[in-house]
């Protein structure tokens, strides 16, 4: 197993921190990143010590940081269970994005290899006898264009030592555009798709990978980390596990779940069978959740009703009811505070279902790829942070 740090943008220490904006132009900008996500999900149908990365604090988003190549350069990735190909700025640039890391030199690296177009990684790629190539297009127009490559990739793990993964495909990027952040190199992709990190490592993991999103707002910036961890580390201690099944698509991509229904204060809304048609997509891309507009409609009229009766305090718990496991969010992560005695529903009405990073803090997500299935429990995740 391995492990990586998580960091929020919010977090001071995070390279992406933007001490300037206000609540309310945070809030926004959430709004705006998770609505061109659905979107883009929309359209395309949608020794024992263990590996983990540092997840560090990106504005509802996170990064890591990662070790790539020979000599070991540190790349920050920006976490994303919503994309499938892992990739960063690379020398020549044709076009780049403004990073503040150096961009990688594949040149000055004794393991970087091109992928060969044999390997079967390269499905679904344009390959020609110079090598294969990929365009990964995202949100609001963000694109990455360039080479596929191997490489060396070096992770932390939980006996605080380091260790290097061989020959892992990546994205070699040499037409970036989009507003990616000054502080990020890239993305590192963790979906279904064999490509993605995740997928890549396999049985290194045990085919399973977990985390545990930690809070922080603008009254409260000190640093609070957890990490992505992988294989024996990706486990929920304790009994309160509770487990649904990934729904299988065509092409099998995302992490989709079978949603029935929703509640407000343990009463149900009653939603029809096909309100989620397409399921509910758990995306740490998308800063907030995005609901049908159906069930959308019903939840506003819902938690009108409680704010009438008095302060913020008095709003209830939701609970999704996933196929066989109820995830409850607490208040605290459906609402926003932008100021004093003034909150927003961090939800927003779409015309797909997602389960954003806001709506995942303080819970131990379990992803098993092998069992093709979700396990989650509640945790207190700042004390995962060491």
């Amino acid at each position: 197993g391995l492990r990586l740090k998580l960091t929020h943008r919010d977090s001071p220490n995070s390279p992406l921190y933007e001490p300037n904006l206000s609540d309310f132009e945070r809030f926004n900008k959430n709004v705006e990143i998770s609505k061109a996500r659905a979107s883009r999900f929309h359209r395309f149908n949608l020794q024992n010590a263990s590996l983990r990365f540092p997840l560090m604090h990106h504005e509802y988003l996170y990064t890591v940081d990662i070790g790539l190549g020979t000599p070991v350069t540190k790349r920050t990735l920006i976490f994303d269970t919503g994309s499938h190909l892992t990739w960063t700025q690379c020398k020549p640039c044709i076009r780049c994005f403004k990073q503040n890391q150096p961009l990688f030199d594949f040149k000055k690296s004794s393991t970087y290899r091109l992928m060969l177009t044999r390997n079967k990684l390269s499905r679904g790629f344009k390959c020609r006898s110079e090598g294969c190539f990929y365009l990964m297009q995202y949100y609001s127009g963000q694109f990455s264009r360039g080479i596929l490559a191997m490489e060396d990739f070096t992770f932390g793990t939980s006996a605080r030592v380091s260790t290097r993964v061989a020959n892992m495909s990546f994205g070699c990027g040499t037409t970036n555009v989009g507003d990616f952040g000054e502080g990020v190199s890239g993305i590192l992709g963790m979906d279904k798709v064999p490509i993605s990190f995740a997928r890549q490592l396999g049985d290194r993991i045990k085919h399973r990978f977990s985390y545990c999103l930690t809070k922080i707002d603008s009254n409260n910036t000190k640093e609070s980390s957890s990490y992505l961890s992988f294989g024996d580390d990706a486990v929920i201690k304790g009994a309160n596990a509770r487990s649904t099944p990934f729904v299988r698509m065509i092409p099998d991509t995302h992490y989709i779940l079978k949603l029935n229904d929703i509640s407000i204060a343990g009463q149900k809304l009653g939603l029809s069978k096909g309100t989620f048609p397409e399921g509910c997509v758990v995306d740490s891309g998308a800063s907030i959740s995005l609901l049908n507009g159906n069930a959308f409609v019903k939840i506003q009229e819902c938690e009108k009703t409680y704010g009438e009766r008095g302060l913020f305090a008095n709003f209830p718990n939701m609970t999704f009811h996933f196929e066989g496991a109820d995830y409850e969010v607490p208040w605290e992560n459906s609402f926003m505070m932008l100021g004093k005695n003034v909150f927003c529903l961090a939800m927003k009405s779409e015309n797909v279902t997602i389960l954003g990073a806001y709506q995942q803090r303080n819970m131990r997500i379990v992803y098993d790829l092998k069992d093709d299935k979700m396990s989650f429990a509640p945790e207190d995740c700042s004390r995962g942070a060491a």
